[in-house]
């Protein structure tokens, strides 16, 4: 029988890289005996990391679904990667929970990338518990941890401290509640523990100023209450090798998350409404509606799409509404995640996630509906990738299967796309940093059986003309049969920036047949795709033909073509000619105290600082910086900022190169020609 949403639980366990998030949730399903025994890391047992590349790099990629009962209630846990690198892949979980537990190391502390997590949080007002894990390690300190949660927000309060520390540690007590502790550190954060929880309600801090009992039942519970909106974020303190503090955080959840009946306020629009919101209901009563927050494209067992059910019931050959087919499908079985292993169910509630399976048609952040209330949800903003490389087929072999393996990885994962530049007709594949693009091609390989070739993205420079040129080109070509006869004389001028292309016909008395002048025109234009300078697409130039001579016989089409392309390339090598590349609008934000830093960097890429603007302790830079300059922008910013730096680009315009830089370009084109001759 299917839970109701007040007996659910979800939460993302999130959290920076080494602080033992995977290990910690698998001690936790391994203490709720919903799996045997936890699984290892370090040893490539484990049940979230199952992946072989997890294994063979020890560390999570991809975000991994578990679960687990405890006292009735039924806890739904996603594991997430703590590397900045594969910071796509939180936001679908982040999208669907009620909680996040925030996991620290206890040696390293709160890390840059830590607190740009927690802001992530914060942005989206998810109520945390805060975990301080691996407190038996040598330097941890659980004090001087705390003290960095507490500069990250006050209201970071033990709920648990420990009882001695690294190689004594044997326990923990608790600084409110029933089981509270009698130790002076427990006393010491007792007062504020309770003054937060009576905080969140009016009523409760009136009865505690005014001195009043206040039962133990209503203060257990108000914890919940202040969880949920956020008065308080309780800090608990764990030790998966010496198993210390993980059945209280398995207890913690089922007591203080808020329930998958809670929904966080989430609505969802009417489809084709720009206007008309719903508020998504957790009554199984009500429509289906189902969000597709991950896909996992698995060449053995196929497609996978996790879908969280905010409101209705999802049964075994049961059926929805394709978001883009708008027409009725039908799926199979449906199954619970823990880690790999697929657990079916008959039939799940509102609140609850599970697994459809082989629903090629289905995308992430898809939203599911019935036919008589079409909803859609909106898709979570994600960064963007901003690590491209043109990536192609090696062989011919790997080119038949490139396609399809790498739509499947596209797919799965939100934090790569792959688009084709219309300037230089080159498909790139983005990710969000080199290690992800390394991730996605080392896939290709080792799921697909595709080898790819990398090399960097063109950059989509532009040809044009500073100058006016002037000249005349006869073609003749005679070779027994018919010959090819044309002659044009045209002149070239640089036009307003951004405005193209113009044609002009000047041509009097007939020297040159109207249909001709078309010809030269066509020569022209095809020039203009292939460039006279360095092989880039020409613009802000006006032409003009203005005189020439035809033969009654040998005058055709395409003499005169060839007629035109050359007269221009001539007169364009006459009138100055120059490349222009792109200047993008960059918007950098950062820790305000990287100023110098970001600055400094962005001078010696050739940037133009526009303007600075103050967001709590981030800066946001905006500057001009040529696109050439930002290839590895992506990488650089991480290592500046470690890892909380975050940009976006716009192209803004184009710019004449800088002749160092233009004679740079011209020999690179020169040389890949002629590599390809």
């Amino acid at each position: 029988m299917a839970k109701s949403s007040d007996q659910i639980r979800n939460v993302v366990v999130i959290g920076q890289s080494k602080g033992g998030k995977t290990s910690l949730l698998e001690a936790l399903l391994a203490k709720t005996k919903a799996i045997p025994r936890a699984g290892s890391v370090d040893d490539g047992s484990s049940i979230l990391d199952h992946d072989d590349l997890e294994k063979e790099r020890q560390h999570s990629i991809d975000p991994a679904n578990g679960f687990f009962e405890l006292d009735g209630v039924h806890v739904n846990v996603i594991d997430t990667p703590g590397y900045r690198d594969f910071i796509g892949h939180i936001f679908g979980p982040m999208s669907i929970v009620e909680a996040a537990i925030f996991v620290v190391d206890g040696v390293d502390g709160v890390g840059p990338y830590a607190r740009k997590l927690w802001g992530y949080l914060a942005e989206r007002n998810i109520p945390r518990l805060v975990v301080i894990n691996r407190l038996d390690k040598e330097g941890a300190e659980f004090g001087r941890v705390l003290d960095q949660l507490q500069a990250l927000d006050a209201k970071c309060i033990p709920l648990a401290v420990p009882v001695g520390e690294q190689d004594t540690l044997s326990g923990i007590e608790f600084t409110f509640g029933p089981e509270k502790g009698s130790s002076d550190l427990a006393n010491e954060y007792s007062e504020s523990f309770l003054e937060a929880v009576v905080e969140s309600d009016e009523e409760l801090l009136e009865k505690y100023f005014e001195g009043e009992e206040i039962p133990e039942e209503t203060l257990a519970n108000q914890v919940a209450v202040a969880v949920g909106n956020q008065t308080i974020f309780p800090v608990l303190t764990t030790s998966v090798n010496k198993d210390v503090g993980i059945a209280k955080l398995a207890e913690a959840i089922v007591k203080y998350v808020p329930p998958a009946s809670n929904n966080l306020g989430r609505n969802a629009k009417v489809f084709g409404s720009e206007d008309e919101v719903v508020d998504l209901s957790t009554s199984g009563d009500d429509p289906l509606c189902g969000y597709i927050f991950r896909s996992i494209s698995d060449p053995f067992v196929g497609k996978l799409s996790l879908v969280r059910v905010f409101s209705g019931e999802l049964q075994q050959n049961g059926q929805f509404v394709n978001p883009h087919s708008t027409k009725t499908e039908k799926f199979g079985k449906i199954a619970r995640l823990q880690g790999k292993d697929q657990v079916p169910v008959e039939s799940v509630g509102a609140g609850d996630i599970v697994a459809l399976l082989k629903l090629e048609s289905l995308k992430n952040f898809d939203t599911l509906c019935s036919a008589d209330k079409r909803l859609e949800i909106d898709p979570p903003s994600l960064p963007t990738p901003m690590y491209g490389k043109v990536l192609s087929p090696k062989t011919k072999t790997d080119e038949k299967k490139f396609g399809e393996a790498l739509t499947k990885i596209l797919d799965e994962d939100p934090g790569v796309v792959s688009k084709r530049d219309p300037r230089t007709s080159e498909m790139v594949v983005s990710a969000i940093s080199q290690l992800h693009l390394l991730m996605v091609v080392t896939r290709l390989k080792s799921r697909y059986n595709v080898e790819v070739d990398q090399k960097d993205p063109k950059i989509p420079y532009l040809e044009t003309i500073n100058g006016n040129g002037d000249e005349r080109y006869r073609h003749k070509k005679q070779s027994g049969g018919s010959g090819e006869f044309a002659e044009v004389a045209l002149r070239v001028e640089p036009t307003e920036r951004g405005t193209g292309f113009e044609f002009a016909n000047e041509v009097f008395g007939g020297a040159i047949s109207a249909s001709y002048v078309q010809s030269v025109e066509k020569g022209i234009r095809a020039m203009l795709d292939e460039g006279c300078v360095a092989g880039y697409q020409m613009v802000d130039i006006k032409v003009t033909v203005y005189d020439g001579k035809e033969h009654p016989v040998d005058s055709k089409d395409v003499a005169f073509q060839k007629a035109g392309r050359e007269a221009f390339r001539q007169a364009v090598n006459s009138a100055k000619p120059s490349i222009l590349e792109p200047i993008v609008e960059l918007e950098v934000s950062f820790p305000g105290d990287l100023v110098g830093d970001i600055s400094g960097d962005l001078n010696r890429r050739r940037g133009r600082v526009q303007g600075m603007d103050a967001e709590g302790d981030f800066q946001v830079l905006k500057a001009l910086v040529p696109l050439s300059e930002l290839g590895d922008y992506s990488n650089a910013l991480g290592a500046m900022t470690g890892g909380q730096g975050s940009f976006d680009l716009d192209l803004s315009h184009y710019e004449v190169t800088p002749g160092n830089i233009q004679s740079k370009v011209i020999e690179e084109s020169k040389a890949e020609a002629k590599k390809e001759d």
